[in-house]
């Protein structure tokens, strides 16, 4: 027989207790996966912040009121990762597994955990936004340092020569002596055809190389760290991202983002599919789910979902975004013209 509860243990004693080591392996997770919110030091520590504030404010919550009490022990995850859902849950599943008379307690914990966490989810897209765009803005300025040292140590180091050799060729031509003046003037043909071809090199780099961010991983990465536990989240993207302005790609995310952050709070879908297809002209991309759908005439009539700052970002690129719905799920559309 399983052993009696004790009468002091409570759901929010539960967590309070394995609160600091939940944030030790929540750190660990981020600075393990691909997400940037663990590999940009400027926001991992505003995450572990998030998260304290998320558990703490769980173990008030659970200290005020008595959730009801669920009879069966919770099941895992769907398939999504929300990095800190797992990590409690993994914490609290070892407590099960070795006190299962807590097992009602544990579930008290993950029921309002669930609640908070999906208060929060736009706050957590907001700062995940914040990492990307950070991201993004450092890899333009590594690539302007970088391009600067290759016109100045390369490309100006040729110019130079090929100017020098110039001049003397013109002192020379004005001494009449062709034969001097010609050499010099050959010695500089070959220094500019030197620099030319150091400026298509540069050309190349700079325009042909991967993309510092594949737009398939920011959109992976943002649904691990959203809080997507119960949503399994599948991403593709095909096309030329190289043909993607720097405004188109940084204006499409955020749509995506929204769409996905408001599967992730009211869907309650179990399945979500991105997809993302680049042309030459035109960009299209859809979000759909398989949750309980919506009325988009009343949510945008209230402001909600996000549906008007959407359209208005895809408009401010001529395009457009259209919202559809239905009991058994919903689909978001963006089409946005390339220039």
């Amino acid at each position: 027989m399983p052993k009696a509860r004790a009468d002091d243990v409570t759901a929010g004693g539960l967590l309070a207790d394995r609160r600091a080591e939940i944030l030790v392996r929540l750190e660990a997770r981020l600075r393990d996966s691909r997400s940037l919110l663990g590999q940009d030091p400027a926001v991992l520590p505003e995450c572990l912040a998030r998260a304290d504030a998320i558990l703490t404010a769980t173990v008030t919550d659970l200290a005020r009121s008595a959730p009801p009490v669920q009879q069966q022990q919770p099941e895992p995850p769907a398939g999504g990762t929300g990095v800190l859902m797992d990590v409690v849950l993994a914490e609290l599943l070892r407590v099960a597994a070795e006190q299962p008379q807590l097992v009602p307690d544990l579930a008290a914990v993950l029921t309002v955990l669930h609640r908070n966490l999906a208060s929060q989810v736009h706050a957590i897209g907001d700062s995940y936004d914040t990492s990307i765009l950070r991201t993004a803005d450092e890899a333009r300025r590594r690539e302007r340092r970088q391009l600067a040292r290759e016109v100045h140590d390369e490309l100006g180091h040729e110019l130079s020569i090929a100017m020098h050799q110039l001049e003397l060729g013109e002192l020379y031509e004005a001494a009449d002596d062709r034969a001097a003046a010609a050499k010099r003037i050959s010695g500089a043909r070959e220094h500019l055809a030197s620099a030319l071809s150091i400026v298509r090199q540069l050309i190349t780099e700079f325009s042909d190389g991967p993309a510092a961010l594949d737009l398939e991983q920011e959109i992976v990465a943002f649904a691990d760290t959203a809080g997507a536990w119960r949503t399994v989240v599948h991403v593709k993207v095909t096309g030329n991202q190289r043909l993607v302005p720097d405004r188109h790609r940084k204006e499409l995310f955020l749509i995506l983002r929204e769409a996905l952050l408001n599967v992730f709070a009211h869907a309650a879908a179990e399945k979500a599919v991105v997809l993302v297809d680049i042309t030459s002209e035109t960009i299209t991309a859809s979000v759909e789910d398989n949750g309980i759908g919506f009325d988009p005439a009343r949510a945008a009539a209230r402001q909600g979902f996000g549906l008007v700052s959407m359209r208005e970002r895809a408009g401010s690129l001529g395009g457009s975004c259209m919202v559809t719905a239905t009991a058994t799920g919903s689909r978001v559309d963006v089409e946005l013209p390339l220039p």
